[in-house]
């Protein structure tokens, strides 16, 4: 979602593998401000599991999971359905990423020296993105965090961390989760924001457990996600985390490369989308 500042891309500290001991469920959906429509749209539900210094997320829907390895600063990405994943290292995400800002930068940059009204709107979106500022308020009675620019805001419902190391794991992860999806899905907004977001969390030391996101660019975009934390495991969850790991230690999953991870499930998935 937010989910691109290089400097901020640091080495990854370890995390004792105490804080991994937790998971969240999260429901993403798009707000309905209409009454006579009825429910908010669903748009995913995931699981997301903490274990041992590494994070196992499911998105049930269409049966991927991706792991955020820290031990081997690594993500690994595969989909149970077709038997087909890819193996990414945290500095190829970044070289990815640097690319991306660099070629988005220099695009910008034309567009609004072209001093063309249309050009101008168009680049406006995107220099944000790269360099977001917000003015931002944190209500104590409440725990909500407000983060406002004239056509981006999070409004945010926020909850104590059990500990600093669980806050530390959950928004560690959800930075480099900001990263991948916008490598694994360009159409995406960049990192950044949420990246602000995150680190604004770190100092409040406070967790999300409901972030609403409305974007007013040439397309608005509104969305909601809410966060169900449990500070334990369940037996079925540690029956989820055997099974996703001998998928990755067995033989029968073909492991491709990145590029081919995504022109084979993500596009393929995209086009199927679209028909």
């Amino acid at each position: 979602m937010s989910r691109l500042i290089l400097a901020a891309l640091c080495v990854v500290a370890a995390i004792p593998a105490q804080a991994q001991q937790f998971k969240v469920y999260t429901r993403v959906t798009r707000p309905s401000f209409d009454k006579q429509q009825g429910a908010d749209e669903i748009l995913s539900r995931s699981l997301t599991l903490f274990h041992a210094g590494r994070v196992y997320d499911l998105i049930p829907s269409v049966g991927e999971v991706t792991v955020f390895d820290l031990p081997h600063k690594r993500f690994i990405v595969f989909s149970a359905r077709k038997m087909i994943g890819t193996k990414v290292a945290f500095d190829e995400v970044t070289r990815m990423l640097g690319t991306a800002r660099e070629e988005t930068s220099n695009w910008t940059a034309r567009l609004i020296e072209s001093r063309d009204p249309k050009s101008i709107r168009i680049a406006e979106p995107l220099k944000f993105q790269l360099a977001p500022k917000f003015q931002d308020t944190f209500n104590e009675s409440d725990k909500t965090l407000t983060m406002l620019s004239s056509r981006f805001s999070y409004i945010v419902d926020c909850r104590e961390a059990e500990s600093k190391d669980l806050l530390d794991a959950y928004l560690n992860y959800t930075d480099w989760a900001a990263r991948l999806n916008y490598v694994l899905y360009p159409n995406t907004l960049y990192p950044q924001p949420r990246l602000v977001l995150n680190d604004k969390l770190r100092k409040l030391e406070q967790l999300p457990s409901r972030v609403q996101l409305k974007v007013d660019f040439d397309q608005p975009l509104r969305r909601q996600a809410e966060h169900r934390f449990s500070w334990k495991l369940e037996p079925i969850d540690r029956q989820h985390l055997n099974q996703w790991q001998k998928l990755i230690d067995g033989g029968e999953m073909e492991w491709v490369s990145f590029r081919e991870y995504h022109r084979r499930v993500i596009v393929q998935k995209n086009v199927q989308v679209r028909k």
